[in-house]
């Protein structure tokens, strides 16, 4: 029998403090597997609590896998397991840098929201199913929570028509794959979504840009493009575009798929923010052409990034050949993480979450647009990001590294322009992540005073 006396703080009951000072000396080698801690009235007598508090200690104890009680003999110390080492996050230290480059949600949860989606799946009878491999095209309620998602940006789609991925990269990646072939031609916004362009290179296919403006794509460049046949496909984010956060108008909606029906083209819709902007908008493209559009929705940006789940609806009858490239590139969702979100959706989580992260996004950009007031500053409502044209003197690249120096990260316009002509002049600052909003609102300010240098004074002249 070791001798043992932990020392406890009596911050918190007492028996949790003697549980985790059990789980703390294991882990520190101060106790070792396979000693007898002492009789549990022999421990209180030394503490000066009471019987019923040791016992209710080594009770907990070895419901986390610390102590094999025996009777008669006594109870032993284990080898402490997952349970006795509480998950860390692996990301990097930040070494004082505030990461403005993610377009993810702030955070906004409560652990009561995960705790009851998993309580509500260990109260089935069938949730080891959730450990096989899932179906291609998701299990069928995942399909229609799918379904249930997608409703509510107003399109009404079967569940043979939608698709559960792995979020919405998996889901671009598996739609490209499924309607492309190598050497394929694409059109896309002239500023866009930076992973496009490696994913374009993956499946050999060449990304041709169109002309934006204010209000986004210009439908009259889309329709130039399409007579002279240059392209049969066009990847469009309709709402909060990446990185200027415009939204399409219904006009300019309704002449892309008038342009898509006349010149036989198919449109993929990524419309993965449509969500965060609660004001009343125009219909998806999905809506207004079914029978030529693929639409990509996730919860990343609208519940949780690392739940990694995604839908796409597809046009009347051809999700077979996308779910056939879901299971060769193993696009696929897995089915815990995607039970999680449908215990969220399907109940009253996933509106309480997606509405907080709208008003914490809300409260973020008014937060930004009074610290940069005075700047040439593109967010649109609810927007999870915002798009910062720099002065001239600056390059984006310059003003990026500049910043970074300070201690914030920002991305580059060169890193969403499609080619030498798209007009890159600026950064994109996303608002939410992990960065608090005091983190903000001091990046902020780096960005404020940095915009009133001039780069040339940042370099030593040479006769």
């Amino acid at each position: 029998m070791t001798i043992w006396l932990p020392q406890l703080r009596r911050e918190r009951p007492l028996y949790l403090e003697i549980a985790d000072a059990i789980r703390q000396d294991l882990l520190r080698g101060l106790l070792k597997p396979g000693e007898r801690l002492p009789p549990q009235r022999d421990l209180a007598f030394r503490l000066g609590v009471t019987t019923g508090t040791v016992t209710r200690a080594y009770a907990e104890a070895e419901k986390i896998g610390l102590l094999s009680g025996e009777v008669g003999r006594g109870s032993y110390l284990r080898a402490p397991g997952a349970q006795a080492h509480p998950f860390v996050s692996a990301a990097p230290a930040r070494n004082g840098v505030i990461d403005l480059t993610q377009a993810s949600p702030p955070r906004v949860h409560a652990a009561q929201d995960l705790d009851a989606a998993l309580r509500q799946i260990m109260a089935s009878g069938t949730r080891l199913d959730l450990l096989d491999y899932t179906p291609p095209e998701g299990h069928p309620l995942h399909r229609a929570m799918g379904v249930t998602w997608l409703a509510r940006s107003g399109i009404t789609v079967p569940e043979s028509d939608v698709a559960v991925t792995a979020g919405a990269h998996a889901a671009l990646i598996a739609t490209l794959a499924a309607i492309t072939q190598h050497g394929e031609r694409l059109f896309v916004e002239s500023l866009n979504y930076p992973t496009i362009k490696p994913i374009a290179r993956h499946l050999g296919i060449t990304l041709l840009p169109i002309e934006m403006d204010a209000g986004g794509i210009v439908p009259q460049s889309l329709e130039r493009a399409a007579r002279a046949g240059e392209a049969r496909l066009l990847y469009i984010v309709p709402t909060l575009q990446n990185p200027t956060t415009s939204t399409l108008s219904h006009d300019r909606r309704l002449a892309i798929t008038d342009i898509a029906r006349r010149y036989g083209m198919t449109i993929i819709e990524d419309d993965i923010f449509r969500l965060l902007d609660p004001r009343l908008q125009p219909p998806t493209l999905y809506s207004m052409a079914p029978d030529r559009t693929y639409h990509i929705t996730s919860i990343s940006k609208t519940l949780s990034p690392g739940l990694r789940v995604g839908f796409v609806a597809t046009p009347p009858g051809k999700s077979e050949q996308l779910i056939r490239h879901q299971t060769v590139a193993s696009g696929r969702a897995v089915g815990l993480a995607a039970e999680v979100a449908r215990c969220w959706i399907e109940g009253d989580t996933a509106g309480t979450i997606l509405n907080a992260i709208i008003s914490e996004n809300a409260a973020r950009r008014a937060l930004a647009l009074d610290l940069l007031r005075g700047r040439e500053v593109h967010c649109a409502p609810s927007s999870p990001y915002l798009w910062l044209k720099l002065p001239e003197a600056w390059t984006p690249g310059d003003f990026a590294r500049a910043l970074d120096e300070r201690g914030v990260r920002v991305t580059p316009g060169t890193a969403f322009a499609i080619d030498r002509r798209s007009d890159d002049q600026g950064v994109r600052i996303c608002l939410g992540g992990t960065v608090t909003r005091d983190e903000l609102r001091t990046a902020l300010q780096r960005v404020n005073t940095l915009l009133d240098e001039d780069p040339a004074e940042r370099f030593t002249q040479v006769a």
